[in-house]
């Protein structure tokens, strides 16, 4: 089966771009190939993509801050990451595999992943990590109330996390939170450095939503690491499970 196959790369290293290159290469006799439009500059002469549709599967290259671009970029499109970061716990493949490939596409399976979403303003945004409200100054403790299933409670701190289980080994593991499966029909909440010790992580059904309202001082919405708004006093965002699902392409 001829398949439209995107590559997206990192390009603060040489060696991602070769990767790529070399990939390209491998599967453009059997498959039809398109770079994503980031790289125009380093392959002109290349077919581009640049969304969701666009491509049958998605080889990314370049580490799990190059996954999450991806799923940004692309939704549900499946992907098939090869590791060239630092850590890489979202990619199948070392570069040192990538002539698997060919056979990975032929024999692959497809693993999904549940994702997280909130509302801003008329913005729809959507995680396959985490949401993050976090104090808008780094030297300034913010209070933030947060509920969940008719409770509520304040953290007092520098913010806190709703963390996938996917997410749940990135931020919120580094902030104090539980890893969780990554099968799990659960989500977290970890307070970030919170002033009070009471402040404890918190694992909840994936079906209910988190109310976070920004109490005192101004607040910034990062989801998977990019920012995307402010929060005022008084401001409040509705976190839930996402309709969309990330897609693994498995060896």
């Amino acid at each position: 089966m001829i398949l439209r196959i995107g590559i997206i790369s990192r390009t603060d290293r040489e060696k991602s771009l070769d990767i790529s290159k070399n990939i390209s290469d491998l599967l453009k006799d059997k498959h039809e190939i398109f770079l994503d439009e980031t790289l125009k500059e380093y392959f002109p002469d290349a077919r581009y993509s640049k969304k969701a549709g666009d491509v049958d599967i998605l080889i990314s290259v370049g580490g799990d801050g190059t996954i999450l671009k991806s799923v940004r970029r692309y939704r549900d499109t499946p992907i098939l990451g090869v590791n060239m970061g630092k850590v890489g716990y979202l990619n199948e493949i070392s570069p040192e595999s990538i002539n698997l490939i060919p056979n990975i596409l032929e024999k692959h399976t497809i693993e999904e992943r549940s994702m997280i979403s909130c509302t801003i303003g008329k913005r729809m945004v959507e995680a396959l990590n985490d949401i993050v409200v976090r104090t808008e100054v780094a030297t300034r403790v913010s209070q933030v109330k947060v509920e969940i299933s008719g409770h509520d409670y304040l953290v007092s701190g520098d913010g806190v996390i709703i963390t996938t289980p996917t997410g749940s080994t990135a931020y919120s593991f580094s902030a104090g939170g539980p890893i969780l499966r990554t099968n799990s029909e659960v989500f977290g909440i970890t307070p970030i450095c919170p002033l009070y010790r009471k402040s404890t992580p918190i694992v909840y059904p994936d079906y209910e939503k988190v109310i976070v309202t920004i109490m005192d001082r101004p607040c910034t919405i990062v989801a998977d690491g990019f920012p995307e708004g402010t929060m005022k006093r008084g401001d409040k965002i509705e976190i839930r499970k996402s309709m969309l699902k990330a897609k693994f392409v498995k060896k």
